[in-house]
């Protein structure tokens, strides 16, 4: 009887168990809700719901972040049709959703060497922008030239926060003002941007981004413009990379001005030259950044080290710099070096004697020294008659040597380091591990602690891939 009774009382208990299981809790939901749901999946896959139930038929439309990407359009057992079906699901989609006010609009074309009417993508993404969009991202392998409806569109945006304009085949935007201002836009990245300024304004171009923190610009040109401002207060990061010329890219020698003084990341990459010179209007802005700077030398270019002789001069209130291209500089440029006040670490790629000896005589409290390699014409003799850096006496507490491969010009500097270093508390050394000449390494260790060291404690140590010796 006891049995019974219990199982006659766990039954309902059982049923309603049963019908919860078989719920759709997420059909429940607030409509907003599952908008907001919908609106992190891809606009494909969001548009697929509609096949759930008939309450799902037209709950995507109310989405706010349309996803658009032609390569899902595409696959090897289906070679034909693929870009037609993209353009119809793109009218669809900007045709039947609801909601006045977008968050973000993604567009990614041009896969599969696919070519779009220029009228119509200027079409799509001036529609996006009309419905008070807070992001958008374009994506495009094929050249997309903005029309002046789509440029008007963009540049009076006052609710866009984030733009991302990633063109691999380059774009061209015709300025229609020399004052472009964007007051809500807060992360910006420009790749392969052709902007051209009318000429009847003046040849001054200026970009105010009040609320901007992050800026990225690649390969990007100001035609018909002597001088590119760009006015950004808030701004943390800062990268720029120019590329080498290519027949698609011509690069722009006008001045840029950077205006910001909340600066924390400095990043300027130049491969095969510097045809831009970057000049910051208050260089304490970046006193506490962190500068990286990255060149490759071009032998026809004649400019490229004395601005980057200038770019390091603005930056000499920062704590924190990285240096890889140091061999474009003249190695007169080293004595004259600005001081280096504020810095406490130092990378440097490979880098000559002259250079390396002015950066230190100019560094009085750096702590931290790393080198990936030094240039085989070293001037012993420079060092011999130099004065000692004070970092070395006072601050410099770690030296790391990149590379070393036995030679005589880094056991010199080695030497110079163990025995000017007073308050050194660890020196190491990376022996490549394709170097077979074992032997000279060896050596190198015996004449290396040879010399006088003028402190006690300090850590020496040889790395490579067998582990530390």
């Amino acid at each position: 009887m006891f049995g019974s009774s219990t199982t006659r009382e766990h039954k309902p208990f059982l049923k309603r168990q049963k019908l919860n299981e078989d719920e759709d809790m997420i059909s429940n939901l607030p409509e907003v809700l599952i908008s907001r749901i919908l609106s992190l999946l891809p606009t494909k896959d969001a548009v697929r719901t509609s096949v759930l139930s008939k309450k799902w038929n037209h709950l995507w439309i109310i989405i706010t972040n349309l996803n658009l990407d032609d390569s899902v359009y595409f696959s090897p057992k289906k070679k034909v049709g693929g870009k037609l079906h993209f353009m119809n699901f793109v009218y669809r989609t900007l045709l039947l959703t609801k909601s006045p006010t977008l968050d973000s609009f993604n567009l990614s074309i041009g896969h599969n060497n696919n070519k779009y009417d220029v009228s119509l993508l200027n079409s799509w993404i001036s529609n996006a922008l009309n419905r008070r969009l807070k992001k958008l991202s374009i994506n495009s392998q094929m050249e997309l030239p903005f029309s002046s409806l789509t440029t008007l569109s963009l540049v009076d945006s006052n609710l866009l926060e984030e733009l991302v304009l990633n063109m691999h085949s380059f774009a061209a935007i015709k300025v229609p003002t020399n004052y472009v201002s964007l007051g809500c836009l807060k992360s910006l990245k420009l790749v392969g941007i052709r902007f051209t300024l009318d000429y009847k304004y003046s040849k001054d171009l200026t970009f105010d981004f009040p609320a901007l923190q992050n800026f990225e610009v690649v390969s990007c040109t100001w035609l018909h413009a002597i001088r590119v401002t760009f006015k950004m207060p808030l701004l943390e990061s800062f990268f720029m990379k120019q590329e080498a010329e290519s027949a698609s890219y011509k690069p722009s020698s006008c001045p840029i001005y950077v205006s910001a003084s909340h600066l924390k990341r400095f990043r300027y990459c130049a491969y095969g030259f510097i045809s831009q010179c970057i000049t910051l209007v208050d260089p304490l802005s970046a006193h506490n950044a962190f500068a990286d700077i990255t060149l490759w030398k071009c032998e026809k270019d004649t400019q490229t080290g004395l601005h980057a002789f200038l770019l390091l001069k603005q930056l000499n209130q920062v704590k924190y710099i990285k240096f890889e291209g140091s061999e474009v500089l003249p190695p007169s440029t080293g004595p004259i070096f600005p001081s280096f006040g504020m810095l406490k670490h130092l990378e440097l790629g490979l880098v000559a004697g002259e250079i390396l000896l002015g950066i230190l005589l100019k560094s009085p409290i750096l702590k931290t020294l790393i080198l990936k390699g030094l240039k085989s014409k070293f001037d012993k003799e420079l060092f011999s008659s130099a004065d000692v850096p004070e970092c070395l006496q006072n601050t410099l507490e770690v030296v790391k040597f990149g590379e070393v491969h036995g030679l005589e010009h880094e056991l010199w500097l080695a030497k110079f380091v163990m025995e000017n270093g007073l308050v050194l508390k660890r020196m190491s050394f990376s022996v490549p591990s394709w170097l077979g000449n074992f032997n000279a390494i060896e050596e190198f260790k015996e004449k290396l602690f040879s010399f006088k060291k003028p402190f006690s404690f300090a850590f020496v140590e040889f790395s490579s891939l067998r582990g530390v010796r």
